[in-house]
């Protein structure tokens, strides 16, 4: 497994814990509770994305699934350097890739229903910025470890394969 791979889910590893977490220990997470002062860009984000502002089950469901996906992200670092830590990378990034094309899907299938507030404001910038951009991210960079990762696990399988 490719370094910066490594390094990447690593950092990914840390923020679905941490995002998980303000999720699930809603409402001592929340601005002025116990809590709250551990997630300051959550309390920002959540102004712009609803879901994060109050219980929503389909956020606590993907939370849910964040510390699984964190867990087996683990399990992923710990075999970098043999075959199997390379194939449960890319079984986990196909899911990091779908889990956040579904999040999207589910706000668009509601009319932004979570976010349109913002663009009703006139803030096209801070939706760009603070909702769109940053979960990009958890598509693009997913979507390019597929394609590494997927690379290898295609070379490998082409080249045992029985000639015929």
């Amino acid at each position: 497994m490719p370094g910066w791979i490594a390094v990447w889910f690593l950092i990914s590893c840390i923020i679905q814990i941490y995002d998980a977490l303000f999720v699930l220990t809603k409402p001592l997470s929340d601005a002025g509770h116990t809590l709250g002062w551990f997630w300051p860009g959550h309390h920002l984000y959540a102004e712009y994305d609803h879901r994060y502002a109050a219980f929503d089950a389909f956020g606590s469901a993907q939370s849910w699934l964040n510390i699984v996906e964190a867990a087996v992200l683990i399990i992923a670092l710990v075999y970098r350097r043999r075959w199997s830590g390379v194939v449960i990378g890319l079984i986990v990034s196909v899911a990091t890739f779908w889990k956040t094309v579904l999040y999207f899907g589910v706000e668009m299938c509601s009319n932004l229903e979570y976010t349109r507030h913002v663009l009703d404001s006139g803030d096209a910038k801070g939706f760009l910025a603070i909702v769109i951009a940053p979960n990009a991210v958890w598509i693009v960079v997913p979507a390019i470890v597929i394609v590494v990762l997927g690379r290898r696990v295609w070379r490998v399988g082409a080249a045992l394969a029985p000639a015929g």
